[in-house]
């Protein structure tokens, strides 16, 4: 089912391609599902197809927009423009098989949740199920939305996605707020609520940074038994390097427990 899925998801794909990225699954519907419905035996899977070729072409396109591109115009002024669908020189492939299901239509829970019943060719297929370490998922206030069927190195994954509506953040309700940023330049940049900042100064550690990247180089260039020897030594300075900040800088703990 999942193969047949993906042939269909990257002829949907094509024909999204050549027909200027109508992002509509209902337009494409109109267009496609009687052709493809008589060549496939997925049944309710289909309109799962189309939403998820234009899911994903939707997220191109947003990546796109966020992504702008600039170019330097004949008076020397940088001209800044947006990028969309139309410059894809290709359409999307679908290269994982998979299967997007639909809750209670595709797949759903039966015999107390003791069992998952998933939708494939001919009959429906049911598995043992068990909800152990995720009760809570599974009780009142959290939803269950649509689930991917994958196969990946032999083994079959059914991920369900699960939705919660949450109350707004309310500030008064959490008037202690600490903001930490990590870096480079500064390890981190701690701000709190009352405006003050901290900074948490790095240069010690580019310092060090830059004098093991030339050893190991060094290294690395010799190519001796005794070189390689040293190079494993250096392997552990770096485990040592990503725990300094911790290690050197105790106000940071304050922090970040």
């Amino acid at each position: 089912m999942t193969q047949k899925y993906q042939r269909l998801a990257n002829i949907v794909s094509q024909w999204v391609f050549d027909h200027d990225f109508p992002l509509s699954w209902l337009k494409i519907n109109n267009h496609l599902y009687k052709k493809l419905r008589q060549g496939s035996a997925l049944n309710s899977q289909m309109e799962s197809v189309f939403r998820t070729v234009v899911a994903r072409y939707k997220t191109v396109q947003e990546q796109m927009r966020q992504h702008s591109y600039r170019y330097k115009a004949a008076d020397n002024k940088w001209i800044q423009g947006s990028r969309d669908l139309t410059w894809l020189e290709k359409p999307i492939n679908f290269q994982r098989p998979q299967a997007d299901l639909v809750r209670q239509s595709n797949y759903s829970f039966i015999n107390g949740m003791a069992q998952i019943s998933i939708t494939t060719f001919g009959k429906r297929t049911k598995l043992a199920f068990t909800n152990k370490g995720f009760e809570k998922y599974f009780q009142n206030g959290w939803k269950l939305e649509n689930a991917k069927l994958i196969h990946n190195q032999g083994k079959w994954f059914l991920h369900i996605g699960i939705t919660k509506d949450v109350a707004d953040f309310d500030r008064e309700d959490s008037p202690q707020i600490v903001d930490i940023d990590r870096g480079l330049r500064f390890l981190a940049t701690a701000y709190d609520h009352l405006g003050k900042t901290t900074f948490f100064d790095g240069q010690k550690i580019l310092l060090w940074r830059k004098k093991l990247l030339e050893n190991r180089c060094l290294l690395q260039s010799k190519g001796t038994r005794s070189a390689q020897k040293k190079l494993k030594q250096l392997a552990q300075r770096w485990i040592i390097l990503r725990c300094f900040s911790i290690l050197n800088f105790p106000k940071m703990k304050s922090y970040l427990f």
